[in-house]
């Protein structure tokens, strides 16, 4: 990369040149060599030109061909401009166009031509806004996110509560001893058909046609939703033994909240159900309370329909009960 070179007034071409040194063209150097000669070193950019004043000493001079070897003796600290350039050089990032210098990245860096100006400062004003209006986004995101969080969480406070408890319910069928006697539970299937044999009950005594024993037969198409009784144990006539669901019975879901609830019961509240299968149902409607029990000084038993299609199978089944009571429900 050459440089210029002034001495004496005189511009002259720099076609070698080092930290260590400079090698002139074109010039008739009237000095011998071992003499010093003062150097202004010319860089010169698109827009400004770096003057490095040099002192340097005469090594080598050829007459005929113009041209001329001089050696730095200014300290490191001087020439630091100059080990700078030859950096940027090395590194690829000084480029020259005509008689202009340009040193890429840097201060005196310089844009080709006027549109080439424009289109950077463009660019660069495209990315700070596409970096400002990003961040605001993310900003106005995040910010929705925790909103909607802390509106939940006292939304949930204020107008809604949980069941005590809830689970799916219908009619149930006993099947009560007949005789006392040691009772032996059959192999019972889930569902059972009118007319199957439950239990064989092995009697005190035999009865009057000679029967050492009596079997139980199932009074319904049903589904076994209990055994109450313990298996090869003896029990008195009247004793429940079993609980069936009839596989036609009406579903609903038995649902236990605080008594002191029964205002909010009263306004007709939004009632949301969660099954086990991941089902929900929402605004279910309340289908009936049943008379006062002995959960009455603490809670109220209601019944509400389910809100979807249920299988006698299902009896028993736990189920999650939310009340919405908000005024605008």
């Amino acid at each position: 990369m050459p440089l210029v070179a002034q001495i004496d007034g005189k511009r002259v071409e720099v076609c070698d040149w080092s930290v260590a040194g400079l090698g002139l063209a074109g010039v008739a150097l009237m000095q011998a060599p071992g003499d010093q000669v003062a150097v202004t070193l010319l860089l010169e950019t698109e827009s400004s030109c770096l003057e490095l004043s040099l002192d340097t000493r005469v090594v080598w001079v050829k007459s005929d061909e113009a041209r001329a070897g001089l050696e730095i003796l200014d300290p490191a600290e001087k020439t630091a401009p100059l080990a700078h350039f030859a950096d940027l050089y090395l590194a690829g990032r000084v480029v020259q166009s005509g008689s202009k210098i340009f040193v890429l990245g840097n201060q005196m860096a310089e844009m080709e031509n006027a549109k080439a100006a424009v289109v950077g400062v463009t660019s660069s004003i495209g990315n700070g806004l596409a970096g400002r209006v990003f961040g605001l986004l993310i900003f106005l995101v995040i910010g929705l996110a925790a909103f909607f969080f802390l509106f939940n969480i006292v939304y949930k406070r204020l107008f809604t509560f949980e069941a005590v408890s809830a689970s799916i319910a219908a009619e149930t069928v006993a099947v009560y001893q007949a005789r006392d006697g040691l009772v032996e539970f059959a192999d019972l299937p889930q569902r059972v058909k009118q007319g199957d044999r439950l239990a064989t009950i092995s009697l005190d005594a035999p009865t009057a046609g000679g029967a050492s024993t009596v079997d139980v037969l199932s009074p319904c198409d049903c589904y076994v939703l209990s055994v109450d009784h313990p298996g090869s144990t003896y029990g008195r006539a009247g004793g429940r033994m079993l609980s069936l669901v009839r596989q036609d019975a009406t579903l609903y879901v038995s649902v236990r909240v605080p008594f002191r609830r029964l205002a909010n019961i009263s306004d007709k509240p939004q009632i949301s159900l969660s099954y086990l299968d991941g089902v929900e149902a929402k605004n279910v409607d309340i289908a009936s309370i049943p008379k006062v029990t002995e959960y009455t000084a603490t809670q109220i038993e209601i019944q509400v329909q389910p809100g979807r299609s249920l299988d006698a199978s299902m009896v028993g089944q736990p189920v999650l009960a939310t009340f919405d009571t908000a005024p605008w429900h």
